[in-house]
């Protein structure tokens, strides 16, 4: 399970223009929950998914992931518990590496260095048998440098690589939003897929309200730093886009009017 407790994040915290992106947050994510969060630009939404991935400290609150308490562990000392797969399908991977050495690098993600082993043909036939999951026909390109691969391909290693050895949170950062409609629809179907099938848990940022209503079975909405809406369930089955924009709708004309 992962909870956050009272959480407060604040930029600029020693100037008079402070923000607070996160206003006393706390929230529970169970085992194999499926979150997907939404929120207009600043509501809070990338602050939160960097909150738990180590690369934003809290002002105030606590995270634990699992049994572990991570609240001042940084991003490196926590890589061992999360996975995250980012808008750009050029981060979290070495370009210039092949496919296979990808992988290692993603294996060996947290493991201390005296437990390192070489790549093998043996290890690369394991990795192949992974790729062949994700239907694209890679695992016969394990020894192409991955930065030669299209956005929608490098996206599904990615995700692959980020799910290697089964985080205990998956965080997706608008991990479809650069690709193509065809791509992003055969990524969104490929991790829904590994999701269920590997039993994870997730968290996916998107501005997509049509993503945000078909996938997940849970959905927060945020606000100004906080989350205004919480439907799970039977409930979040019954969102449509249109429902959700025109929540959105609402929000904006309750700031307008200051309430």
């Amino acid at each position: 399970m992962i909870r956050i407790e009272s959480l407060t994040a604040t930029f600029g915290a020693d100037i008079p223009n402070r923000v607070t992106a996160l206003h006393d947050i706390t929230l529970d994510i169970s085992e194999r929950e499926f979150v997907v969060v939404i929120g207009s630009n600043g509501s809070g939404k990338s602050t939160l998914l960097n909150v738990l991935a180590g690369t934003v400290q809290p002002e105030r609150g606590r995270v634990l992931i699992g049994n572990t308490d991570a609240t001042r562990l940084r991003a490196h000392d926590r890589a061992h518990l999360v996975g995250r797969v980012f808008q750009n399908p050029f981060s979290g991977t070495a370009p210039t590496m092949t496919v296979a050495e990808n992988l290692r690098l993603a294996e060996l993600r947290g493991v201390p260095k005296g437990l390192r082993r070489r790549l093998d043909a043996r290890r690369i036939d394991g990795y192949r048998g992974h790729v062949a999951e994700l239907g694209m026909g890679l695992e016969d390109r394990m020894g192409t440098p991955i930065g030669l691969l299209s956005g929608g391909q490098r996206q599904a290693l990615t995700l692959l690589m980020a799910t290697l050895r089964r985080p205990e949170i998956l965080l997706l950062d608008e991990h479809t939003a650069a690709l193509d409609p065809e791509s992003a629809e055969q990524v969104l179907l490929l991790t829904d897929r590994l999701i269920e099938r590997h039993r994870l848990t997730a968290v996916m940022v998107t501005h997509d309200m049509n993503e945000a209503a078909r996938f997940g079975n849970r959905l927060l909405m945020m606000n100004a730093g906080r989350i205004v809406l919480d439907a799970a369930g039977a409930e979040k089955q019954a969102l449509t886009p249109g429902g959700l924009l025109a929540r959105f709708a609402e929000l904006r004309a309750a700031a307008a009017h200051g309430h």
